[in-house]
Parts: structure tokens; C-alpha cells; sequence
């Protein structure tokens, strides 16, 4: 019999099976599909992913959640601080009779306040000043400077009392917590860290600050009378402003207390901490904005 031809297409013979050198011999791998305590490397990895993704998280949100319910949680004890007589504080009061744009309105006055443990020591800013620094009348766009000084001795003119009120405001920025500076030429405070920006009220005018400045309770008492500690909580021991403003009695002293917080339109709220809005929507989702 002819030998096939190669290339000629037919399959050629195989004479048996092959005996010859291998590379390797594979060895079948053991199942343990049905062994429910093997973990093979799959498992394995799974469950480092999932035990390392549990820790990450807790690591992050335990401080988060001990943040935001820790605030509420500690009431910061306190207690009335006298800080000096009442002239000292009520400067420049009304009435003017011989106003100018010059007349200094109010005062302002920086000071220590040293609260019942270290961390209630504090800086405040007491301001005697109008209530709407806006009412102040300001140059028209070209207008003659005898002109506006007129108008300005007008509007003085008719200042009282009760155009006068007395806040107490405390110096920490309430963007990051920074100490704010008092500048006389613009009448309004600067934090030095960030360029937040307040007006003579503590009011945002400028910057990352969510909430104006925080301020401090303060009242004016006479000394020389005795109240009960009722009478006391309902406020009955706190001498008018314009009575103290008109008086040069040294037993009516000045008390700051309780700091608190506000918001743009003055309203008090519970002392937030640095960076925290007390109105809007973002103050329902702090610190999770």
C-alpha cells in the first residue's frame, strides 16, 4: 500500500496513543464545593473588603455623629460677670445739640471676660451705639459737603434714648473660631484668618462667615438693691438704658452672662459652635453639608 502524500488533505493515521515526553501531568485540583468551612482566596479578599470598609466608616463617623450630638448635649456653665460702672460703657449718649459728621456716637469698648473654668474665659466687644447703624446719614454722590452736614445735624438732632441700645459681642470669628479685631475707620470687625467681615453690630458683610458674631447676655443692675433670685430670672433687677445712660449713680454696674448665637436678622438662637448656620436649611443638616 502507497503512503499518503503529505499535504495531500487526507488525515494521516494514528497509530496509537502518544507515549512520548510531556511538559507537565496535571493533577485534578480537590472540590470542596461542599465543604462549608473552606474559604477560598475569593471569600477571603470578599471579607477583608467588606471588615476594612466597616472600620474606614466607623472611623469616620463616630467623630462625626459625636460632633454634631456632643454640642447639644454639654450646656456650658455660666454666670453674671460684673465688668465695670455704667459710665464707663455709656458713652456719648444723646442728646446732640451742635451735631457734625464728626460727632462720635456711641463707644465701643474690648475687654476680657473671665467665665466660671478656663474654657468660658472669653473676649467681648461692648457696644453702646444705635440700633440701625444704617439710619446714620452717609454723602450723596456729589453732594456739597455743607449740604450733608446740615442734613447730618438734623438727623442727630433728633436722636434719643431709645434710638441707643447696649450689646455685648463676643470676639470669635464664627466662621473657624478666629479672634477678631475691632477697626475704627470702617466701624466693623475682620477675622485676620479668612477675611471674614462684620459690621459694627456683628453683622456678615463679607466673607465665609455663616452667622454673624456671637454675643453675650448683658443687663445693668444697681447694686445697692437686693433681689430674689425670681425677680432676678424675670429680669426685674435690670435697670433701663436710658435711665442708666442719663445717670452718673457709680452703683449701677454693668454684667455680661450667657453667650448666644444669632442670625442675620438679630433673632437669638442656642451658642452655635464655629462654622455652624443656626437658620436655613443647611442648619438642619450640620455638620453633614
Amino acid at each position: 500500500m502507497a503512503e499518503d502524500e503529505p499535504g495531500d488533505g487526507a488525515p494521516r493515521a494514528q497509530d496509537g496513543p502518544y507515549t512520548g515526553p510531556r511538559a507537565t501531568d496535571v493533577t485534578p485540583e480537590p472540590d470542596h464545593g461542599d465543604d462549608a468551612g473552606y474559604i477560598t482566596r475569593t471569600r477571603f479578599l470578599s471579607n477583608a473588603a467588606i471588615a476594612g470598609g466597616g472600620v474606614l466608616t466607623a472611623a469616620i463617623m463616630v467623630p462625626v455623629v459625636g460632633f454634631a450630638i456632643s454640642s447639644p448635649l454639654h450646656s456650658e456653665d455660666y454666670r453674671w460677670v460684673t465688668i465695670g460702672p455704667a459710665s464707663e460703657f455709656l458713652k456719648n449718649p444723646p442728646p446732640y445739640a451742635t451735631p457734625v459728621p464728626s460727632t462720635r456716637i456711641g463707644e465701643v469698648t474690648s475687654l476680657a471676660v473671665s467665665g466660671p473654668d478656663p474654657d468660658a474665659d472669653r473676649r467681648a466687644f461692648v457696644v453702646y451705639g444705635l440700633k440701625d447703624p444704617a439710619a446714620r446719614p452717609t454723602p450723596g454722590q456729589g453732594e456739597d459737603p455743607a449740604a450733608y452736614e446740615a442734613r447730618f445735624s438734623v438727623w442727630a438732632s433728633r436722636l434719643g434714648a431709645d434710638d441707643f441700645d447696649l450689646i455685648a459681642i463676643w470676639n470669635r470669628c464664627a466662621h473657624l473660631g478666629c479672634p477678631v479685631a475691632y477697626s475704627p475707620g470702617s466701624a466693623g470687625y475682620v477675622c485676620p484668618c479668612h477675611g471674614g467681615a462684620y459690621d459694627g453690630r456683628g453683622m456678615v458683610t463679607g466673607g465665609p462667615p455663616p452667622r454673624p458674631l456671637d454675643r453675650l447676655d448683658i443687663k445693668i443692675v444697681d447694686t445697692g438693691k437686693t433681689y430674689t433670685p425670681e425677680q432676678i430670672a424675670k429680669g426685674e433687677d435690670r435697670v433701663p438704658l436710658a435711665v442708666a445712660a442719663g445717670s452718673s449713680n457709680p452703683r449701677l454696674q454693668v454684667l455680661v452672662g450667657k453667650p448666644y448665637s444669632i442670625d442675620q436678622e438679630q433673632r437669638p438662637f442656642p451658642l452655635a459652635g464655629p462654622g455652624q448656620p443656626v437658620s436655613g436649611t443647611l442648619s438642619h443638616l450640620y455638620p453633614f453639608h
